[in-house]
Protein backbone atom coordinates (compact mmCIF):
# COMPACT_ATOMS: atom_id res chain seq x y z
CA UNK A 1 0.00 0.00 0.00
CA UNK A 2 2.80 2.29 0.78
CA UNK A 3 4.52 2.05 -2.35
CA UNK A 4 1.19 2.45 -4.46
CA UNK A 5 1.08 5.76 -2.55
CA UNK A 6 4.16 6.61 -3.39
CA UNK A 7 3.88 6.03 -7.06
CA UNK A 8 1.15 7.80 -7.13
CA UNK A 9 2.49 10.98 -6.12
CA UNK A 10 5.13 11.17 -8.64
CA UNK A 11 4.77 13.55 -11.29
CA UNK A 12 4.40 12.20 -14.86
CA UNK A 13 7.66 14.22 -16.28
CA UNK A 14 10.10 12.75 -13.53
CA UNK A 15 8.43 9.37 -13.78
CA UNK A 16 9.33 9.20 -17.65
CA UNK A 17 12.95 10.31 -16.74
CA UNK A 18 12.99 7.48 -13.88
CA UNK A 19 11.91 4.64 -16.67
CA UNK A 20 14.85 6.08 -19.29
CA UNK A 21 17.40 5.67 -16.03
CA UNK A 22 16.25 2.46 -15.77
CA UNK A 23 16.50 1.28 -19.20
CA UNK A 24 19.83 3.05 -19.42
CA UNK A 25 21.55 0.89 -16.12
CA UNK A 26 20.23 -2.34 -17.39
CA UNK A 27 21.21 -2.07 -21.40
CA UNK A 28 24.52 -1.28 -19.77
CA UNK A 29 24.83 -4.16 -17.47
CA UNK A 30 26.46 -6.47 -20.04
CA UNK A 31 28.62 -4.10 -21.13
CA UNK A 32 30.23 -3.81 -17.97
CA UNK A 33 30.09 -7.47 -17.30
CA UNK A 34 32.44 -7.79 -20.31
CA UNK A 35 34.62 -5.17 -19.45
CA UNK A 36 35.39 -7.26 -15.93
CA UNK A 37 36.01 -10.04 -17.70
CA UNK A 38 38.24 -8.64 -19.91
CA UNK A 39 39.99 -6.51 -17.17
CA UNK A 40 40.87 -10.11 -15.31
CA UNK A 41 42.38 -11.63 -18.38
CA UNK A 42 44.70 -8.64 -19.32
CA UNK A 43 45.34 -8.94 -15.86
CA UNK A 44 47.04 -12.44 -15.68
CA UNK A 45 49.82 -11.79 -13.36
CA UNK A 46 47.90 -9.68 -10.98
CA UNK A 47 45.49 -11.49 -9.19
CA UNK A 48 45.53 -10.57 -5.78
CA UNK A 49 42.19 -8.58 -4.40
CA UNK A 50 42.43 -4.52 -3.27
CA UNK A 51 41.79 -5.94 0.34
CA UNK A 52 44.94 -8.32 -0.06
CA UNK A 53 47.55 -5.58 -1.01
CA UNK A 54 45.62 -3.31 1.13
CA UNK A 55 47.12 -6.14 4.12
CA UNK A 56 50.19 -7.05 2.66
CA UNK A 57 51.86 -3.83 2.15
CA UNK A 58 50.58 -1.37 4.02
CA UNK A 59 48.60 -3.31 7.28
CA UNK A 60 51.46 -4.46 9.11
CA UNK A 61 51.16 -4.58 12.93
CA UNK A 62 53.51 -4.75 15.66
CA UNK A 63 54.67 -8.37 16.59
CA UNK A 64 52.10 -10.45 18.27
CA UNK A 65 53.57 -10.95 22.11
CA UNK A 66 53.60 -14.92 22.08
CA UNK A 67 55.06 -14.99 18.44
CA UNK A 68 58.05 -12.25 20.06
CA UNK A 69 58.85 -14.33 22.73
CA UNK A 70 59.61 -17.01 20.57
CA UNK A 71 61.38 -14.96 18.20
CA UNK A 72 63.48 -13.35 21.04
CA UNK A 73 64.54 -17.24 22.61
CA UNK A 74 68.07 -17.47 21.58
CA UNK A 75 70.01 -20.71 20.92
CA UNK A 76 72.11 -22.12 23.87
CA UNK A 77 75.66 -22.66 23.60
CA UNK A 78 74.81 -26.21 23.00
CA UNK A 79 72.34 -25.54 20.63
CA UNK A 80 69.52 -26.74 22.52
CA UNK A 81 67.33 -23.75 22.41
CA UNK A 82 64.14 -23.71 21.74
CA UNK A 83 64.85 -21.22 18.85
CA UNK A 84 68.28 -22.87 17.85
CA UNK A 85 69.17 -22.48 14.35
CA UNK A 86 72.16 -24.44 12.57
CA UNK A 87 75.35 -22.25 12.86
CA UNK A 88 76.00 -21.94 9.68
CA UNK A 89 76.04 -18.26 8.43
CA UNK A 90 76.23 -19.02 5.16
CA UNK A 91 73.61 -20.95 4.81
CA UNK A 92 71.11 -18.44 6.68
CA UNK A 93 72.49 -16.19 4.16
CA UNK A 94 71.37 -18.18 0.96
CA UNK A 95 67.67 -19.13 2.68
CA UNK A 96 67.22 -15.40 3.11
CA UNK A 97 68.22 -15.00 -0.45
CA UNK A 98 65.53 -16.86 -1.51
CA UNK A 99 66.68 -20.56 -1.57
CA UNK A 100 67.70 -20.89 -5.14
CA UNK A 101 71.24 -22.37 -4.12
CA UNK A 102 71.03 -24.13 -0.46
CA UNK A 103 74.06 -26.03 0.30
CA UNK A 104 74.10 -29.67 -0.11
CA UNK A 105 74.26 -32.20 2.45
CA UNK A 106 73.71 -35.08 0.09
CA UNK A 107 72.86 -36.06 -3.25
CA UNK A 108 71.97 -39.57 -4.98
CA UNK A 109 69.71 -41.18 -7.17
CA UNK A 110 66.28 -42.54 -6.02
CA UNK A 111 63.27 -44.16 -7.46
CA UNK A 112 62.74 -45.23 -10.99
CA UNK A 113 63.08 -41.18 -12.26
CA UNK A 114 63.28 -39.00 -9.20
CA UNK A 115 66.76 -38.07 -9.28
CA UNK A 116 69.07 -36.19 -7.49
CA UNK A 117 67.29 -35.97 -4.40
CA UNK A 118 69.67 -33.40 -2.22
CA UNK A 119 69.14 -33.38 1.85
CA UNK A 120 67.95 -29.99 2.99
CA UNK A 121 70.47 -28.62 6.41
CA UNK A 122 67.69 -27.83 9.05
CA UNK A 123 67.30 -24.57 9.73
CA UNK A 124 66.72 -25.08 13.69
CA UNK A 125 68.22 -27.41 15.37
CA UNK A 126 65.51 -26.79 18.32
CA UNK A 127 62.78 -28.30 18.72
CA UNK A 128 63.85 -31.22 16.82
CA UNK A 129 61.48 -32.71 13.94
CA UNK A 130 62.45 -36.30 13.51
CA UNK A 131 63.64 -37.02 9.56
CA UNK A 132 63.52 -33.02 9.08
CA UNK A 133 65.03 -31.90 5.33
CA UNK A 134 65.72 -36.09 4.63
CA UNK A 135 63.80 -37.82 1.79
CA UNK A 136 62.37 -40.86 2.94
CA UNK A 137 60.00 -43.50 1.08
CA UNK A 138 59.25 -45.39 4.33
CA UNK A 139 55.33 -45.10 4.45
CA UNK A 140 54.77 -44.16 1.46
CA UNK A 141 53.47 -45.90 -1.69
CA UNK A 142 55.40 -48.65 -3.77
CA UNK A 143 54.89 -50.05 -7.43
CA UNK A 144 53.57 -53.01 -8.34
CA UNK A 145 57.66 -54.15 -8.62
CA UNK A 146 58.03 -53.30 -4.82
CA UNK A 147 60.09 -50.10 -5.71
CA UNK A 148 59.12 -46.54 -4.48
CA UNK A 149 56.86 -44.09 -6.55
CA UNK A 150 56.85 -41.24 -3.83
CA UNK A 151 59.18 -39.92 -1.64
CA UNK A 152 58.63 -37.18 1.62
CA UNK A 153 60.04 -34.65 4.07
CA UNK A 154 59.11 -32.50 6.36
CA UNK A 155 61.09 -28.81 6.40
CA UNK A 156 60.72 -25.48 8.22
CA UNK A 157 61.39 -22.91 5.51
CA UNK A 158 60.65 -19.62 7.81
CA UNK A 159 63.75 -17.42 8.51
CA UNK A 160 60.86 -15.02 10.17
CA UNK A 161 58.27 -17.32 11.65
CA UNK A 162 59.88 -20.52 13.25
CA UNK A 163 56.71 -22.43 13.64
CA UNK A 164 55.81 -22.76 9.71
CA UNK A 165 55.82 -26.08 8.55
CA UNK A 166 55.83 -27.84 5.19
CA UNK A 167 55.42 -31.51 4.37
CA UNK A 168 56.76 -32.49 0.69
CA UNK A 169 55.94 -35.20 -1.59
CA UNK A 170 57.85 -35.73 -4.83
CA UNK A 171 55.86 -37.99 -7.18
CA UNK A 172 57.81 -40.08 -9.41
CA UNK A 173 55.32 -38.41 -13.14
CA UNK A 174 58.26 -41.35 -15.12
CA UNK A 175 55.73 -44.31 -13.36
CA UNK A 176 52.59 -42.18 -12.76
CA UNK A 177 49.74 -40.34 -14.47
CA UNK A 178 47.96 -37.55 -12.82
CA UNK A 179 44.28 -36.81 -13.85
CA UNK A 180 41.89 -33.82 -13.12
CA UNK A 181 38.52 -34.09 -11.58
CA UNK A 182 36.17 -31.16 -11.38
CA UNK A 183 34.18 -30.68 -8.16
CA UNK A 184 30.65 -31.93 -7.76
CA UNK A 185 29.59 -28.39 -7.29
CA UNK A 186 31.41 -26.45 -9.65
CA UNK A 187 29.81 -25.12 -13.01
CA UNK A 188 31.97 -26.57 -15.25
CA UNK A 189 30.66 -30.04 -13.64
CA UNK A 190 27.64 -29.99 -16.10
CA UNK A 191 29.28 -29.94 -19.35
CA UNK A 192 30.52 -32.90 -18.81
CA UNK A 193 29.07 -35.91 -20.52
CA UNK A 194 31.74 -38.49 -21.51
CA UNK A 195 31.50 -41.14 -18.92
CA UNK A 196 34.26 -43.44 -20.56
CA UNK A 197 37.06 -41.39 -19.49
CA UNK A 198 36.47 -42.57 -15.61
CA UNK A 199 39.56 -43.83 -14.40
CA UNK A 200 39.57 -47.45 -12.13
CA UNK A 201 40.57 -47.47 -8.06
CA UNK A 202 42.84 -50.39 -8.47
CA UNK A 203 45.86 -48.42 -9.91
CA UNK A 204 44.98 -45.41 -7.36
CA UNK A 205 48.17 -44.22 -5.31
CA UNK A 206 47.52 -40.58 -4.25
CA UNK A 207 44.83 -38.14 -4.37
CA UNK A 208 45.59 -34.17 -3.33
CA UNK A 209 43.43 -31.02 -3.55
CA UNK A 210 43.58 -28.74 -6.71
CA UNK A 211 43.16 -25.30 -6.40
CA UNK A 212 40.43 -22.92 -5.16
CA UNK A 213 36.54 -23.03 -6.27
CA UNK A 214 35.77 -21.21 -9.05
CA UNK A 215 34.21 -18.74 -7.58
CA UNK A 216 37.34 -17.67 -5.70
CA UNK A 217 39.59 -18.02 -8.72
CA UNK A 218 38.81 -15.09 -10.42
CA UNK A 219 38.71 -16.05 -14.04
CA UNK A 220 40.53 -18.76 -13.87
CA UNK A 221 40.33 -21.93 -16.50
CA UNK A 222 40.08 -25.03 -16.53
CA UNK A 223 40.63 -28.02 -19.15
CA UNK A 224 39.09 -31.09 -18.41
CA UNK A 225 39.86 -34.35 -21.00
CA UNK A 226 40.79 -32.34 -23.56
CA UNK A 227 37.78 -29.99 -23.13
CA UNK A 228 38.05 -26.49 -22.27
CA UNK A 229 35.82 -26.42 -19.18
CA UNK A 230 36.51 -22.42 -18.45
CA UNK A 231 38.52 -20.41 -20.82
CA UNK A 232 41.94 -20.39 -20.19
CA UNK A 233 44.07 -17.31 -19.54
CA UNK A 234 47.29 -16.11 -20.80
CA UNK A 235 49.91 -15.56 -18.09
CA UNK A 236 48.36 -17.13 -15.74
CA UNK A 237 50.09 -19.87 -13.66
CA UNK A 238 49.06 -23.36 -14.68
CA UNK A 239 49.35 -26.66 -13.94
CA UNK A 240 49.35 -28.67 -16.93
CA UNK A 241 48.58 -32.36 -17.56
CA UNK A 242 49.55 -33.59 -20.87
CA UNK A 243 48.08 -36.25 -22.83
CA UNK A 244 51.80 -38.30 -22.90
CA UNK A 245 51.07 -38.09 -18.90
CA UNK A 246 53.73 -35.74 -18.68
CA UNK A 247 53.16 -32.76 -16.12
CA UNK A 248 54.14 -29.11 -16.06
CA UNK A 249 53.45 -26.09 -14.16
CA UNK A 250 53.93 -23.06 -16.44
CA UNK A 251 52.49 -19.24 -17.28
CA UNK A 252 49.60 -20.41 -19.77
CA UNK A 253 50.16 -19.49 -23.50
CA UNK A 254 47.97 -19.70 -26.39
CA UNK A 255 50.88 -20.79 -28.40
CA UNK A 256 50.26 -24.08 -26.29
CA UNK A 257 47.89 -26.36 -28.30
CA UNK A 258 44.88 -27.76 -26.11
CA UNK A 259 44.98 -30.81 -28.61
CA UNK A 260 48.01 -31.59 -26.53
CA UNK A 261 46.49 -31.45 -23.03
CA UNK A 262 44.17 -33.78 -21.08
CA UNK A 263 43.90 -31.40 -17.97
CA UNK A 264 44.82 -28.53 -16.66
CA UNK A 265 44.17 -26.16 -13.80
CA UNK A 266 44.64 -22.30 -13.32
CA UNK A 267 45.04 -20.35 -9.84
CA UNK A 268 46.60 -16.57 -10.51
CA UNK A 269 50.57 -15.86 -10.38
CA UNK A 270 53.65 -18.40 -10.39
CA UNK A 271 54.69 -18.28 -6.55
CA UNK A 272 58.09 -19.73 -7.66
CA UNK A 273 59.47 -19.11 -11.28
CA UNK A 274 63.04 -19.80 -12.42
CA UNK A 275 64.12 -21.71 -8.71
CA UNK A 276 63.31 -18.27 -6.81
CA UNK A 277 60.47 -16.97 -4.65
CA UNK A 278 58.05 -14.67 -6.85
CA UNK A 279 58.07 -11.53 -3.67
CA UNK A 280 56.23 -8.71 -6.01
CA UNK A 281 53.89 -8.97 -8.93
CA UNK A 282 52.32 -6.09 -11.43
CA UNK A 283 48.81 -5.13 -10.43
CA UNK A 284 47.15 -2.29 -12.42
CA UNK A 285 50.95 -1.47 -13.32
CA UNK A 286 51.64 -0.90 -9.86
CA UNK A 287 54.63 -3.23 -8.10
CA UNK A 288 52.30 -5.09 -5.07
CA UNK A 289 53.36 -7.64 -2.95
CA UNK A 290 53.22 -11.52 -4.08
CA UNK A 291 51.23 -12.79 -0.70
CA UNK A 292 48.10 -14.55 -2.09
CA UNK A 293 44.79 -15.11 0.17
CA UNK A 294 41.14 -15.58 0.04
CA UNK A 295 39.78 -11.98 1.34
CA UNK A 296 37.62 -12.76 4.53
CA UNK A 297 37.52 -16.36 3.02
CA UNK A 298 41.43 -16.88 4.71
CA UNK A 299 40.33 -18.91 8.07
CA UNK A 300 42.37 -19.74 10.94
CA UNK A 301 41.64 -23.78 12.15
CA UNK A 302 38.95 -22.39 14.70
CA UNK A 303 36.99 -20.80 11.76
CA UNK A 304 37.71 -17.04 11.96
CA UNK A 305 39.01 -15.12 8.93
CA UNK A 306 42.82 -14.00 9.14
CA UNK A 307 42.34 -10.69 7.47
CA UNK A 308 41.37 -8.71 10.56
CA UNK A 309 44.75 -10.73 12.51
CA UNK A 310 48.21 -9.18 12.33
CA UNK A 311 49.62 -11.56 10.11
CA UNK A 312 46.65 -12.61 7.93
CA UNK A 313 48.90 -14.44 5.72
CA UNK A 314 50.02 -17.45 7.79
CA UNK A 315 47.51 -20.08 6.88
CA UNK A 316 46.83 -24.20 6.10
CA UNK A 317 48.03 -24.01 2.34
CA UNK A 318 48.88 -26.18 -0.57
CA UNK A 319 51.18 -25.90 -3.90
CA UNK A 320 52.50 -27.89 -6.91
CA UNK A 321 56.09 -27.43 -7.88
CA UNK A 322 57.90 -28.57 -10.91
CA UNK A 323 61.22 -30.18 -11.27
CA UNK A 324 63.39 -30.26 -13.89
CA UNK A 325 63.28 -33.91 -13.82
CA UNK A 326 59.45 -33.40 -14.59
CA UNK A 327 58.52 -35.01 -11.37
CA UNK A 328 55.79 -32.91 -9.21
CA UNK A 329 56.30 -31.93 -5.90
CA UNK A 330 53.25 -31.35 -3.80
CA UNK A 331 53.64 -29.23 -0.57
CA UNK A 332 50.97 -29.00 2.07
CA UNK A 333 52.15 -26.07 4.50
CA UNK A 334 50.99 -24.91 8.09
CA UNK A 335 50.59 -21.69 9.89
CA UNK A 336 52.69 -20.38 6.45
CA UNK A 337 53.05 -17.68 4.08
CA UNK A 338 52.99 -18.04 -0.01
CA UNK A 339 56.63 -17.22 0.12
CA UNK A 340 57.66 -19.52 2.63
CA UNK A 341 55.66 -22.47 0.64
CA UNK A 342 57.41 -21.59 -2.04
CA UNK A 343 61.13 -21.67 -0.64
CA UNK A 344 60.27 -25.44 0.78
CA UNK A 345 59.57 -26.10 -2.67
CA UNK A 346 62.65 -24.00 -4.45
CA UNK A 347 64.58 -26.57 -1.88
CA UNK A 348 62.92 -29.31 -3.13
CA UNK A 349 64.61 -28.80 -6.43
CA UNK A 350 61.55 -27.27 -8.12
CA UNK A 351 62.09 -24.35 -10.77
CA UNK A 352 58.40 -23.22 -10.75
CA UNK A 353 55.26 -23.50 -8.50
CA UNK A 354 51.35 -22.52 -8.42
CA UNK A 355 49.37 -22.32 -5.14
CA UNK A 356 47.16 -24.97 -4.37
CA UNK A 357 43.67 -24.95 -1.96
CA UNK A 358 43.94 -23.14 1.33
CA UNK A 359 42.36 -23.60 4.90
CA UNK A 360 42.77 -26.37 7.02
CA UNK A 361 39.82 -28.59 5.41
CA UNK A 362 40.86 -28.09 2.28
CA UNK A 363 44.33 -28.95 2.08
CA UNK A 364 44.53 -32.87 1.65
CA UNK A 365 47.44 -35.44 0.48
CA UNK A 366 46.20 -39.32 0.62
CA UNK A 367 48.28 -42.36 0.11
CA UNK A 368 46.55 -45.05 -1.06
CA UNK A 369 48.64 -48.63 -0.15
CA UNK A 370 47.56 -51.59 -2.49
CA UNK A 371 47.97 -55.58 -1.93
CA UNK A 372 49.36 -58.00 -5.20
CA UNK A 373 44.82 -57.93 -6.74
CA UNK A 374 45.05 -54.06 -5.84
CA UNK A 375 42.87 -53.98 -3.28
CA UNK A 376 43.29 -51.05 -1.12
CA UNK A 377 44.27 -52.09 2.47
CA UNK A 378 45.89 -49.09 3.90
CA UNK A 379 45.31 -45.29 3.93
CA UNK A 380 47.56 -42.47 4.95
CA UNK A 381 48.11 -38.96 5.22
CA UNK A 382 51.27 -37.05 4.02
CA UNK A 383 51.09 -34.40 6.95
CA UNK A 384 49.91 -35.28 10.06
CA UNK A 385 47.68 -32.47 10.70
CA UNK A 386 45.55 -33.20 8.16
CA UNK A 387 42.05 -33.47 9.10
CA UNK A 388 41.63 -37.13 9.65
CA UNK A 389 37.91 -37.26 8.03
CA UNK A 390 39.47 -35.86 4.85
CA UNK A 391 40.99 -39.25 4.34
CA UNK A 392 37.91 -40.66 2.24
CA UNK A 393 36.37 -37.92 1.71
CA UNK A 394 37.25 -38.59 -2.57
CA UNK A 395 36.26 -42.08 -2.74
CA UNK A 396 32.83 -41.32 -4.25
CA UNK A 397 33.77 -37.57 -5.84
CA UNK A 398 33.79 -34.66 -3.74
CA UNK A 399 32.45 -30.55 -3.99
CA UNK A 400 35.83 -29.38 -4.83
CA UNK A 401 38.11 -30.38 -8.07
CA UNK A 402 41.29 -32.32 -7.21
CA UNK A 403 43.93 -34.43 -8.28
CA UNK A 404 44.57 -38.49 -8.51
CA UNK A 405 47.69 -40.20 -9.10
CA UNK A 406 47.79 -43.91 -10.44
CA UNK A 407 50.46 -46.74 -11.48
CA UNK A 408 50.68 -46.63 -14.93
Amino acid sequence: MVGKLLLISIKPTFLLILCLFVIFVSTSAPAEDLKSATDIRDDVKTQQSDKDLEKALYDYKPIPDWLEAVLNQLPTETGKGLNARVEDEGLNKEIEQGFTSPKKQESKVVGGGIGPLSNIPPLYSSPKIEGEGIWVSADTPVGSDGSPLIFKTVYRPSVEFPNSVVYMAVFDMSRLKARLFIGQTEPGIYQISDTTTHESLSRIVAITNAMWMQQHARGAGAIFRGKVIYPMVPGMATLVLYNDDSVDVLEWSNDIPVSRVKDARQLRHLILKGGKVVNQVIKNGKVTDAEIGLGGFLIDNDGSSTMNKDYWYLANRTAFGIRDDGNLVFAMGHHVSTKDLARALALAGCERAIHGDANIHNIVCNFYFRDENNKIVKRDRLSPEQLQYTMKRYDQGYAKDFFAFYEK
